[in-house]
């Protein structure tokens, strides 16, 4: 008999598939057969999850520990345990509540498995764990997406399950106010700046926050809020001095970040801030090693750049006006040029054709002696060896040959995602950048 469910439990999931449609079906079987299945690491790992997911709120008491002890097997499959997390966070645990939420209050990444973290953290908030807070503030802020939202969600599970002052305790703050505005760490708050916008709260206050993240967000959320265009208007008249005077690299903060944050908010809105932006004297991030053209060509293609942008970027793409080049075009125009040199080249190759697989901003074009990247942002070269006709010919075609110190010259303040790290990049790596 055990053999002929286990039969039909196959034959609902003859390939990968964890679609809703199929849990939903697997939910309407013996729960007792899906636990067998489950638990039976020779069975492949992709008929487990489903069934793991179909125990959602009927998972036997007699089978709690069995899943607990896969959940604890770290060479087990992350998602079969994420699945069985899943099914643990709304079962009667019993005797074994205590023995679970040891485990996971312990759980630490790597040493874990891969992503496991979200899913921990989330069953201690639908387990009602308070002390789970701080490690969701942190999730809550995370770099990547996927978990950051993970984080958003679970917070407000451990809200929903053991109340915001429960929450807010665990955080060290009195009340939203303070974790938005005053709490020593900025994962928390960022954390506070949601919760407050959410509640009805101002987050006015936040623009000014001394960490980019913080202040990026409060941006964000000011953009899609009731809050009237006088309000902001008043805000960067009050703090414009501070904003003019800050010229230095370091992103600004305090009353600069303020105004030049509310800026970005008008322009989110779809506010024409050219004037209030050049009264300002045009606050720009300084690159004096970097010409006019190739900065207005990177701030094009990349601004608003990652979250922890300096909010003069943003700006600058903003009000200054770019026209994109016309890629073929370019590249047609560096082609005759290399054939008129007498250089045979051949057809451009783009950058993921060069390295098999993603894309970028550039072609190669190969000639004989050598090899040339040409810009998609614009009419700009990079030799893989100095070749001295191939660059007079591009020279002469108008194009700029892009060498040390300006490729190596560091674009300061535009975070830029490149293989995982969201730093700013050299002006070569913008302009012939390739992500797999």
């Amino acid at each position: 008999m055990w053999n002929s469910a286990r039969r039909r439990l196959v034959g609902y999931i003859p390939a990968p598939d964890s679609s809703p449609e199929l849990v939903a079906r697997l939910a309407r079987q013996p729960a007792d057969e899906l636990l067998e299945l489950v638990c039976d690491t020779r069975e492949t790992w992709w008929r487990r999850r489903p069934c793991a997911l179909a125990l959602r709120g009927r998972v036997p008491p007699a089978g709690v520990p069995r899943l607990i002890a896969r959940v604890r097997d770290v060479k087990d499959v992350a998602e079969v345990r994420r699945a069985i997390l899943e099914a643990l966070g709304d079962a009667e645990l019993g005797p074994h509540a205590g023995e679970l939420l040891e485990w996971l209050r312990a759980a630490r990444e790597p040493e874990v498995g891969y992503d496991m973290l979200p899913a921990i953290l989330h069953t201690r908030a639908r387990l009602g764990d308070a002390s789970a807070a701080p490690q969701l503030a942190e999730l809550a802020a995370d770099p990547w997406t996927h978990r950051r939202l993970a984080g958003e969600a679970a917070v407000d599970v451990l809200i929903a399950a053991v109340g915001l002052d429960a929450v807010l305790a665990a955080l060290g703050a009195a009340d939203l106010t303070a974790l938005a505005f005053t709490a020593e760490a900025w994962t928390r708050r960022l954390l506070g700046v949601r919760l407050l916008d959410r509640s009805g709260g101002d987050i006015v206050s936040a623009l000014a926050d001394a960490d980019v993240i913080v202040a990026h967000q409060a941006h964000l959320l000011l953009i899609g809020s009731s809050l009237a265009d006088e309000v902001l208007c008043e805000v960067v008249a009050a703090h414009g001095p501070a904003a003019t005077a800050w010229t230095g690299d370091e992103c600004p903060r305090g009353p600069a970040g303020a105004c030049l944050w509310t800026l970005c908010v008008l322009r989110g809105r779809g506010r024409d801030i050219g004037d209030a932006w050049r009264a300002l004297g045009g606050p720009r991030v300084p690159l004096p090693g970097v010409p006019e053209d190739v900065r207005r060509a990177i701030a094009a293609a990349y601004a608003p750049g990652q979250r922890q942008t300096d909010p003069r970027w943003l700006l600058e793409a903003a009000v200054l006006q770019f026209v994109p080049p016309d890629e073929s075009a370019l590249l047609a125009q560096a082609h005759a040029a290399l054939a008129s040199a007498g250089l045979a080249p051949q057809p451009p190759r783009s950058a993921g054709e060069r390295y098999n697989q993603g894309e970028g901003t550039f072609s190669d074009i190969a000639f004989d002696g050598g090899n040339v990247s040409i810009s998609a942002l614009g009419p700009f070269a990079s030799f893989d060896d100095d070749d001295r006709r191939a660059r007079n010919a591009l020279v002469a075609a108008g194009f700029r040959v892009i060498e040390l110190p300006l490729s190596g010259y560091e674009v300061t303040g535009l975070h830029v995602y490149f293989f995982g790290r969201r730093d700013p990049l050299c002006v070569h790596d913008l302009l012939f950048y390739w992500q797999d």
